[in-house]
């Protein structure tokens, strides 16, 4: 079969027969001999012919006709016919088959292009007589292109021997098999020479390139055939292939080789450029040089942190990255700028968060200077930062710090001191700096704060060895407002004050040294911190231990400060709240982490020189109402059961309007007060804040539009503010200085002096505000820079008269030039930068320009031109005007550092608006809950009680319509929640959904509701109640409020409450299920049997819940009638009535006989049990837990249910 190649165009003449050599003669020094072998002895071989328009001399036959070349098949081993040398025309080939092809020899009419092909196979004679040798001219000769050396041609030898095709008529020639191999061309000055071994084999082989690139390199072959020469010096032993090169023709310019080094993937890249032009190895080169360049480093290939741990490894830190010292030596000064900031923030910049970025955005992955990168819009960066950020990821920000010109100024003035400079090259490109390394817990910029809530990154230390149950120490921090706060205390075993204070924070990012949590501690954070919290930890080299730490404290805070005192005390600059913490070790250890964080994202001075210090105790004992973890989480205070604040008191109560008064109103929610007077000089204030709606009015004047002056305070004091920002906060502190002095003036008919004593405290902010404004010049509408009022900066007012000479030298440099020139010319800049900057612009049809004026650009109407004579001058004024920019940075720095120096008057009177804000909140919700409510009687006592007459919950009160069934609760309500909102609003000084509210204030709310296992610490949820039981017991007192709802089935249920009512008598809700418990504490003078009231349809099995709490026992827990209503198959429901009653039945009987038969079982067991422990009081044996008179003031009033 034959097959029709593509490359095809020629004509092929048929009956074309030509005599087989029949000896052998020696290659011509100035010719190309080429030779190759058939793959079998007896193969059937195909040739190839030119076209027959061409002129052609045979011997002794005009019949056109060219030499053949034998190929090998794909599946042999050898090339397909795509990889056959183009020649100097095109060319049509058949493949046809290779089997016994009779071997013929022909001479080729052309005298610069000769073929000789030989039988070589082994056991058969060569057939080597040839005819004389002949030159045959092309019929086409292409004109040589001016400058460009001929080049050399293809030539056959005079052994050229002919095989003749069988196809069809037996005349039609074709390819038996194409060239396999071909070696790159020798050095033009060299001989034929022999190459032999299985090196020289490796040379030849060619790419297996697309078909596209062959087709297009094939194509433009062809088309350049009659200047270009494909040469090759070849030798197969296994083939008998051999290739010489023709010697160059004499007068030939000698041209350079084009010869390469073996590329690394093998010879045969090197052998496909044998096939291209000049022009075409060098781009070729080019393009290899490019790929080499770009290939990724080797120690990106074997990633490995600085201790060389790979990825995987125990102990792999995935912040940094090894960089071998070999690789430095070869890196480019730009490359070593960026390694030496990216080996110690791998995971923040480049490389694999390209991956990152590609896999969960889907941007384009690109390969460049050998690393991996996507690209994003410079004005896009805080929208796809915050993309990043809201996935849990870090993002680092590398900004230039100087200009071009900056940087040559730069090295003009280390030269000019004579400044030792060790890597000059270094030295002389642009300086790129970290700007900082941003994560969810440590933002500070507006544009990547998501909401006005604080988030707080939280480093914790534990000593397991410090306390009975561990010890933790805890640094806080809320970088937006640069605030921190310390807490050190012994925990129990259920990590109560830990879980309270991560419920109150919930932080966004978690520090912590690898290998100091306990499993039990690590178990708690990974339950109740959320999934969007970044975890982050450090080895045990980093971070700061307690020595260290005090030491860099030491060195931060030099004696001197705000906060010195004068008793000579080398640590008296540091903050009082500091030094109130050095006896807690964990404490400080984890303050030294934190700054030793801050330090590796760049912002540790910016936020540690605030000086913003405080003790944090997550539960302030004494100090106010308790709420711990759980009771915020079955509450739902912050957050309902489902992770959201939809329908939480947070959400349902806070109404602030600034984003400062909305964190305030976040910690008053979460530590209600305790104290009755400071409840009742917040409820007067609510009052009198409802009793006068106008006085809001004035108040939404003020509030509304101002920013969050808290976090801009602090950026002022880092120097990250905008301009615009500043002059915002100067003009909304202005208005807020002259608001407050209004509102304070209006509230003095107030009932209440709450509100007025607080707005009397507020600062007078006008003589700062005038001081800072009386420093610089109102910048124009468009201007960002805040320029000095002439006089305030020297050294600025000197480059602004220089720049101003230069100007008014330049303009008159121009008038000289107009005359010289004869036309009217005009200095044109550009609209951005100070690059192009007075080009001469003259008219496009003015011809006489100076010679020595260099074209720059222009328009149709303009041309613009750089004058040699003016660049000394506009160099000048370039340096110049960069100076400039440095001195107003300069001048604003110090402008900020003006501004920050009353930090604390501006801090004070955030606070002040904050509060109020917050009370207006607390009226705000206090006037939306409809009728009825009222206002809380708070009573002083030494035990705790409440009296809530038709009591709703604040959820059914604010948000819906639907009638909610108010209850009467004499310590009760669902009442368990809603009880315990109930007291939430009254002690936090606002009104109670109910119509009447009485109630001494509680220190703590206890709860336990809810059942569920914790997977994470290996409890179940038997031991989950237990261990919450546990706490409660330990931590209630008279005066705490507890929620037990469904504990256990059988002796924990009795004795938690025998515990409760007999020895804690705290207020508490025990609901259960189990019904004998109301037998067995029938007496109990303590406990009062109430029920949540229904309507029962014992026929249909209907049950209707009319959630009315009321006296008296359950008549059953009509489980049947729940079941029916749950859609259970009727024949179970059927069934377990049967089982229901029998067993009721049965066990009733028991009961009473056992009554008949013993005395003692008239009594039960709780029973027994008290008369045992009244009869160890009297005798002496035992003494007694709590305070008898209390015990009976409690047992008097009956309020505990």
């Amino acid at each position: 079969m034959s097959q029709k190649s593509l490359l095809g165009w020629l004509s092929k003449p048929a009956g074309v027969k030509v005599a087989q050599s029949s000896s052998d003669h020696p290659p011509i020094a100035d010719k190309a001999s080429i030779t190759v072998a058939s793959s079998s002895p007896s193969g059937r071989e195909s040739i190839f012919e030119t076209p027959s328009t061409k002129k052609r001399a045979l011997l002794g036959d005009s019949s056109p006709a060219v030499g053949s070349a034998t190929f090998s098949r794909s599946s042999d081993g050898g090339r397909s016919i795509n990889d056959t040398p183009p020649t100097s025309d095109p060319i049509d080939v058949d493949i046809s088959s290779d089997e016994d092809v009779p071997r013929r020899e022909s001479k080729s009419a052309r005298t610069k292009r000769k073929m000789a092909i030989e039988d070589s196979d082994e056991g058969e004679g060569g057939n080597n007589g040839a005819a004389a040798q002949k030159r045959v001219s092309s019929a086409y000769k292409p004109s040589q292109e001016p400058g460009r050396a001929k080049k050399a041609r293809i030539t056959l030898s005079e052994d050229d021997a002919f095989i003749e095709s069988d196809d069809q008529d037996g005349s039609t020639s074709a390819f038996s098999q194409t060239l396999s191999r071909f070696k790159k061309s020798p050095k033009k000055n060299a001989r034929r020479t022999r190459l032999s071994g299985d090196d020289d084999d490796d040379d030849f082989i060619v790419p297996d390139d697309s078909e596209d690139d062959l087709a297009s390199r094939s194509s433009r072959t062809s088309k350049r055939s009659s200047r270009q020469s494909l040469l090759s010096d070849y030798d197969d032993d296994e083939e008998g292939v051999q290739i010489t090169k023709a010697k160059k023709s004499a007068g030939a310019a000698a041209k350079p080789s084009l010869k390469k080094p073996r590329a690394a993937n093998g010879p045969a890249s090197a052998s496909s450029n044998n096939f291209l032009t000049a022009a075409e190895q060098r781009a070729q080169a080019t393009k290899d040089d490019k790929k080499s360049q770009e290939d990724p480093f080797s120690f990106l290939q074997d990633v490995r942190d600085k201790d060389g741990v790979r990825p995987g490894e125990p102990g792999y830190d995935p912040r940094t990255l090894y960089v071998p010292k070999k690789a430095w030596n070869d890196f480019s000064p730009f490359e070593k700028q960026f390694w030496e900031i990216k080996q110690n923030h791998f995971d923040t910049l480049y490389e694999e968060d390209a991956r990152i970025g590609h896999r969960e955005f889907d941007l384009k992955l690109t390969q460049r200077v050998k690393m991996s990168m996507v690209g994003v819009p410079e004005m896009a960066f805080n929208f796809w930062a915050a993309k990043f950020l809201a996935k849990g990821y870090k993002v680092g920000r590398v900004d230039q710090s100087e200009t071009a010109l900056g940087a040559e100024m730069r090295v003009a003035a280390d030269k000019s001191r004579g400044k030792v400079i060790d890597d000059r090259q270094k030295e002389k490109i642009v300086r790129r700096e970290l700007n900082k390394v941003y994560t969810n817990g440590t933002l500070v910029d507006a544009e990547l704060l998501t909401d006005d809530q604080a988030g707080h990154c939280l480093c914790i230390r534990e000593d397991e060895e410090g306390g009975e149950h561990g010890h933790f120490g805890i640094c806080i921090l809320d970088s937006a407002t640069s605030e921190f706060n310390l807490s050190a205390f012994d925990d129990d075993v259920c990590r109560t004050k830990l879980e309270t204070l991560i419920r109150q924070l919930r932080p966004k990012e978690v520090l912590f040294t690898k290998g100091n949590l306990s499993v039990a501690t690590t178990r708690l954070l990974k339950v109740i911190l959320p999934g969007t919290c970044l975890w982050t930890s450090l080895r045990d080299v980093e971070g700061f231990g307690y020595d260290r730490t005090l030491s860099e404290l030491k060195s931060l805070y030099a004696v001197g400060g705000e906060d010195a005192m004068d008793d000579g005390d080398d640590y008296g600059g540091i903050p009082a709240a500091i030094r109130d913490m050095f006896g807690c070790r964990t404490a400080i250890e984890a303050l030294g982490s934190m700054m030793w964080y801050l330090r590796q994202l760049n912002i540790d001075k910016d936020i540690l020189t605030m000086k913003n210090f405080n003790v944090y105790d997550p539960m302030k004992r004494g100090q106010g109402l308790i709420l711990d973890g759980q009771s915020l989480a079955h509450i739902e205070v912050l957050l309902n059961s489902e992770g959201t604040e939809e329908g939480s008191l947070l959400q349902l109560l806070g109404r602030c309007v600034t984003p400062f008064g909305k964190r305030l109103f976040r910690i008053w929610l979460c530590m209600p007060l305790r104290s009755v007077s400071d409840i009742n000089a917040r409820l007067d204030a609510v009052e009198d804040l409802m009793n006068h709606p106008n006085f809001e009015g004035e108040f939404m004047e003020v509030a509304k539009g101002l920013p969050d002056l808290e976090r801009i305070v602090s950026r002022i004091h880092a120097k990250n503010c905008k301009v615009k920002d500043f002059l915002k906060v100067l003009k909304s502190f202005r208005v807020l200085s002259k608001g407050l002095s209004k509102l304070a003036d209006a509230s003095e008919t107030f009932k209440s002096k709450t509100i007025l004593g607080l707005l009397r405290s507020a600062p007078d902010l006008l003589p700062h505000i005038k001081n800072v404004e009386s420093r610089f010049e109102k910048p124009e509408k468009d201007n960002d820079d805040l320029l000095p009022v002439e006089g305030k900066d020297e050294a600025y007012d000197e480059i602004a008269q220089e720049i101003l000479q230069l100007e008014d030298e330049l303009n008159k440099l121009l008038k000289k030039l107009e005359k010289q020139v004869g036309c009217p010319l005009q200095y044109w800049h550009s609209a951005q930068g100070n690059k192009d900057i007075y080009l001469v612009q003259v008219s496009s049809n003015y011809k006489n320009i100076p010679h020595d004026w260099t074209k720059s650009g222009g328009t149709k109407a303009f041309s613009r031109w750089a004058v040699p004579s003016l660049s000394g001058r506009i160099r000048q004024l370039k340096e110049a005007r960069e100076r400039r920019s440095a001195s107003i940075k300069d001048f604003k720095f110090r402008l900020f550092s003006e501004f920050d120096k009353d930090r604390a008057v501006w801090l004070r009177t955030i606070r002040v608006m904050a509060e109020l804000d917050c009370l207006f909140s607390l009226a705000k919700s206090s006037h939306a809950l409809g009728e009825p409510a009222c206002r809380p009687q708070l009573v002083e006592g030494d035990t705790a009680w409440i009296d809530f007459e038709e009591l709703r919950h604040p959820a059914m009160a604010l948000r819906t319509k639907i009638d909610f069934i108010p209850n009467d609760v004499k310590l009760g309500g669902t009442a368990m929640r809603m009880t315990a909102a109930g007291i939430i609003m009254a002690q936090m000084g606002m009104f109670v959904p109910a119509r009447s509210a009485r109630l001494c204030p509680v220190d703590s709310i206890l709860t336990r509701m809810g059942a569920y296992d914790n997977m994470f610490s290996n409890s179940s949820t038997f031991k989950v109640e237990l261990d919450e039981c546990c706490k409660i017991m330990r931590d209630a007192t008279p005066k705490s409020f507890v929620i037990l709802d469904e504990l256990g089935r059988g002796t924990s249920t009795y004795a938690v409450l025998h515990r409760l009512a007999t020895h804690t008598l705290a207020l508490a809700f025990f609901a259960t299920h189990y019904g004998s418990l109301t037998d067995d504490y029938a007496y109990h003078p303590n406990i009062r049997n109430m029920h949540m009231k229904t309507l029962v349809d014992d026929e249909k099995r209907e049950l209707v819940f009319l959630y009315k709490l009321i006296d008296g026992i359950a008549t059953s827990s009509f489980g049947t009638h729940v079941a029916s209503l749950a859609g259970v198959p009727m024949d179970v429901v059927d069934r377990a009535e049967i089982i229901s009653k029998d067993f009721a039945s049965k066990f009733k009987e028991r009961i009473e006989g056992k009554r008949k038969n013993s005395a003692s079982a008239r009594l039960t067991i709780d029973a027994q049990a008290d008369f045992a422990y009244l009869y160890k009081l009297a005798s002496g044996e035992c003494e007694l837990e709590v305070d008898v008179v209390r015990g009976i003031k409690v047992s008097m009033r009956g309020r505990v249910g």
